[in-house]
């Protein structure tokens, strides 16, 4: 059995946003696949409790210094290393996000920035290189865009401007995670006339990723 960690961004919404149904296309179909693992979700544009703000800095200069945490910093510290080790414990990875001006939402930056930690999922060698500690696991990368960025529905490949998907695959990289893809639903906005068969054909890639993750 695997361990699922789902970390998806994107606001509650009455109405089903492209990334919410390209996401249940995906999961769905994994659990179809895999109805034994275990599946964690985050919605961290819903709740996102641990933010790079003054008491982690805090946190940060008084670990570099040796010196001892108050009280707020010590109940900070625990509650996130919670979901550091639940990061670590997992053995796959589904990011979840529509495309904010070429790059992923402020709320998964954040998240990111809890999971990087030193020593936890990457530690640094003699020489100053960054260095993984997390093997052996796998991501995935679910995005809708509005616009065409991977040469989807024709269009020239403009991969080189999804700074998102990009900057997620580098940040697992650093923490030993080279098991890497992306599913797109993109074009949406460009080719409006077209938008429904543009996502039945993101669909059917989403779901056949979900049985073979």
């Amino acid at each position: 059995m695997s361990t699922v960690l789902v970390i998806y961004a994107h606001p509650q919404s009455d109405k089903e946003s492209s990334t919410k149904a390209l996401y249940n296309h995906f999961i769905n179909a994994y659990k179809t696949s895999h109805p034994n693992d275990k599946i964690i979700e985050h919605n961290v544009s819903e709740y996102m409790p641990f933010p790079l703000n003054k008491i982690a800095i805090s946190i940060y200069n008084k670990s570099m210094a040796r010196q001892s945490f108050n009280a707020d910093e010590e109940r900070f510290k625990e509650a996130r290393q919670k979901w550091i080790d639940e990061f670590v414990q997992a053995d796959k990875y589904v990011f979840v996000n529509p495309m904010y001006n070429l790059f992923i939402p402020a709320e998964m930056k954040s998240y990111i920035d809890i999971v990087m930690q030193v020593p936890d999922t990457f530690h640094y060698t003699s020489a100053g290189i960054p260095e993984g500690n997390l093997h052996n696991k796998k991501a995935i990368h679910i995005q809708a865009n509005g616009g065409n960025y991977h040469g989807s529905n024709g269009a020239p490949d403009a991969s080189s401007l999804d700074l998102g998907h990009q900057y997620i695959g580098t940040i697992l990289h650093i923490m030993g995670v080279d098991d890497y893809q992306g599913v797109f639903a993109e074009g949406m906005d460009h080719d409006p006339q077209n938008a429904e068969k543009i996502l039945n054909q993101a669909f059917e890639k989403a779901e056949e990723a979900g049985k073979n993750f």
